[in-house]
């Protein structure tokens, strides 16, 4: 088998035609819940080999490769570009060792991603290797704040490191400022995707960032970024492949695999972040045997009232301040008064709510005026409190990507934390909620949690049925 390698593609120039069986069957997968969702039942299969591009998107390349020898096949790889010469003097004094680990991998590599988890500084990384690779950059993020919190930090280095430069551009949350270096959105690319203002930004890009590349595997996040022909292109996340639905491969489609790993543990052990310890609280609760998953959640999570219970008494023991997680509005309106009549102050905001009013709420939180605010996923990502000293999951649910991103909110160290406390609760009787109570277990565990059984709030919870 004869490949040759570009920026955006693999075309596959020579074959045989047990290669050609191995290639699309390599290059095919199945959503896992056409098995389970009756809705997806006759959605087809997602196939990567292009017969039109006559080859398969390049960041599949290194797995391609390694499981065709493996195979027994023989593969040779012609690669005719010139790779990116990274400058030696660029100032990166700024950064940890661990930080400039990651920036060496992406010279080794030029492409892939980065798994770094919440603390690492991904931000920091990322402008490190602008800096390093100086040229045409494109940094894209899923929500607006997270754009503004890079272009923030980028201005803030390039104030203290290169006077001469050129602010951050800005194309998202309705601007179309493009500079050298841009931090966008998703949303605002996608819907530029296919005019010349779009074509004149991605014009001779050196490379690009993909921020909470977890999300890329979206059909419009994707296409965006398959349109985009650079060679340098990364993606950062603390939870890249943990996806539910097999499509975690787009990412890597898109940018390649995982070429960097840090783990939580070196950066405790580094005092960077606080180490979590999560509490697990068992609540039995009778299975309402409703016939769907909306019906099954109310009855036994919004309207669970044992489960409601160890979240009032959790929140109410928890360290402060807190963070309580809820996944619908009724739930959050319900446990707030609920905290409201057991003497803890307590606050709710939710996604309808201005990024001012939250602003607020959090100082109110961080100041002591408050003990927990309840919320919703709005505080999932990009919300770093490093006065937090607690969490309370009350959302249930399977996502390992939401499980970690709830507990890696409180999780940056300041003086006089050293651990922080992770609620959640242990679902039994429900067959639903006590799976997805497995998976998020699971998921701390992988993580290297420590994750405990709390017995000291079951007395409390046995007379309430």
């Amino acid at each position: 088998m004869l490949i040759e390698l570009g920026n955006l593609w693999t075309t596959v120039l020579h074959y045989s035609q047990d290669e050609w069986e191995f290639l699309h069957e390599n290059l095919t997968f199945v959503d896992p819940r056409v098995h389970y969702v009756p809705a997806m039942k006759n959605m087809p299969p997602t196939r990567l080999f292009s017969k039109k591009k006559g080859g398969f998107p390049a960041g599949l390349t290194p797995i391609i490769v390694r499981d065709a020898r493996a195979a027994g096949f023989d593969v040779e790889v012609a690669d005719r570009r010139t790779p990116p010469t990274p400058v030696a003097d660029a100032n990166l004094k700024w950064l940890r060792d661990y930080q400039m680990d990651a920036i060496k991998a992406v010279e080794r590599r030029k492409r892939g991603i980065l798994w770094l988890p919440t603390g690492a500084g991904k931000t920091e990384i990322a402008i490190g290797i602008m800096r390093r690779y100086p040229g045409k950059w494109l940094f894209v993020a899923h929500k607006k704040g997270l754009m503004y919190q890079a272009a923030e930090r980028y201005n803030l280095r390039l104030a203290e490191h290169d006077e001469d430069g050129e602010e951050a551009g800005l194309c998202g949350d309705g601007k179309w400022e493009p500079s050298d270096v841009t931090m966008a959105t998703f949303q605002t690319l996608a819907s530029k995707r296919k005019t010349e203002a779009f074509e004149e930004l991605v014009e001779g890009m050196t490379g690009i960032i993909v921020d909470e590349c977890h999300t890329l595997p979206a059909d419009s996040f994707y296409r965006t970024i398959m349109g985009i022909d650079c060679q340098l292109r990364i993606g950062v996340s603390g939870t890249p492949l943990a996806r539910g639905d097999k499509r975690s491969l787009m990412a890597v489609a898109a940018l390649g695999p995982t070429i960097h790993r840090l783990k939580t543990d070196v950066l405790v052990e580094a005092g960077v972040l606080a180490k979590p310890r999560i509490r697990m609280i068992e609540v039995e609760q009778k299975d309402p045997q409703r016939s769907n998953w909306q019906s099954t959640y109310k009855a036994g999570v919004v309207q669970g009232k044992r489960r409601n219970r160890a979240l009032v008494l959790a929140a109410a023991e928890a360290a402060k301040p807190c963070l309580l997680f809820v996944k619908q509005v009724n739930h959050g309106k319900g446990l707030l008064k609920d905290l409201k009549e057991a003497g803890v102050p307590t606050e709710f905001v939710w996604g309808d709510k201005s990024q001012k009013v939250r602003e607020r709420a959090i100082h109110r939180l961080v100041h002591g005026d408050t003990d927990v605010l309840i919320c919703s996923v709005i505080f999932q990502e990009g919300t770093d409190i490093p006065d937090l000293r607690s969490v309370v999951i009350g959302s249930a649910g399977k996502s390992v990507i939401a499980a970690i991103q709830r507990v890696g909110r409180g999780m940056r160290k300041v003086e006089g934390k050293d651990d922080f406390e992770v609620w959640d609760i242990a679902d039994k009787g429900i067959p639903a909620l006590e799976k997805h109570a497995r998976a998020r277990a699971r998921a701390y565990l992988r993580e290297g949690y420590e994750v405990v059984m709390e017995d000291g709030l079951q007395q409390t919870l046995n007379g309430v049925r």
